[in-house]
């Protein structure tokens, strides 16, 4: 089953003269362990197709499914349940609350996606398996941008989702942190099977990509697949 499909979409701002054509007739299917990224000029519509696959926002007209639900019937606390229980966000500016350590909050996801168990645990393991377990105690001011986005990624994993979204997620890092954390999270694809769909203009970004998608004036101008998704980890996933 796919993870997300978009039929049509469509998304107009505005009224009138000041009427903007985000997204013109957008056609998208994300399958099971895909790596994608979605590229293109400012303005091309990368936000907006990642805020309607990430149930941020809702469009104009078109069909929207995730994990083969329509979502056009779901009421606002629907769409944010399915958010918090099924969809990881890693952005460009971190999130992370000031006041909270690392750990607290990684732990912020389970409490949102009402998930069971033993959440201080879980948010170790999660920091673990992005190589800061030893930073769990830490306030984001006490570390490095690379470490504060590794806590963003623990903290999009550890609920384990159906889908990653990265919203420009090497744009504050430098060219090496960048390209650390960007690993971390092909590792995560290839050896767990985690699906990620990006929105970036970072070539380092884009030359990682198993599929590059590529929009122009809230169209797709190609859609170029270069490995097929990574099969790890799915019985699994299927199995719980």
């Amino acid at each position: 089953m796919a993870i997300c499909e978009l039929t049509d979409i469509k998304k107009t701002y505005g009224s009138g003269a000041a009427e903007v054509h985000a997204l013109a007739g957008v056609s998208f299917t994300l399958e099971p362990g895909e790596f994608t990224v979605i590229c293109g000029p400012s303005g091309s519509g990368k936000t907006t197709m990642l805020n309607i696959i990430g149930l941020l926002d809702v469009p104009t007209s078109g069909e929207v499914k995730l994990e083969g639900v329509d979502t056009a019937g779901m009421k606002g606390k629907e769409r944010a349940r399915a958010r918090a229980k099924r969809i990881g966000f890693i952005f460009q500016s971190f999130n992370l609350v000031p006041v909270l350590s690392a750990s607290e909050n990684v732990e912020t996801a389970l409490h949102l996606a009402g998930a069971k168990g033993d959440h201080k645990a879980a948010a170790k393991k999660a920091l673990a398996s992005v190589g800061i377990g030893e930073l769990v105690d830490r306030k984001p001011a006490e570390l490095s941008g690379g470490q504060q986005q590794r806590v963003a990624v623990a903290r999009a994993l550890v609920k384990e989702p159906a889908l990653v979204i990265a919203d420009e997620p090497t744009a504050n890092l430098d060219s090496a942190t960048g390209s650390a954390v960007l690993e971390l999270m092909r590792d995560m694809n290839e050896q767990q099977g985690v699906t990620f769909v990006f929105s970036t203009h970072d070539p380092m970004v884009i030359a990682r990509a198993r599929r590059v998608v590529t929009l122009r004036d809230g169209a797709v101008h190609s859609d170029e697949v270069r490995e097929p998704p990574s099969q790890a980890g799915h019985v699994e996933r299927e199995q719980r």
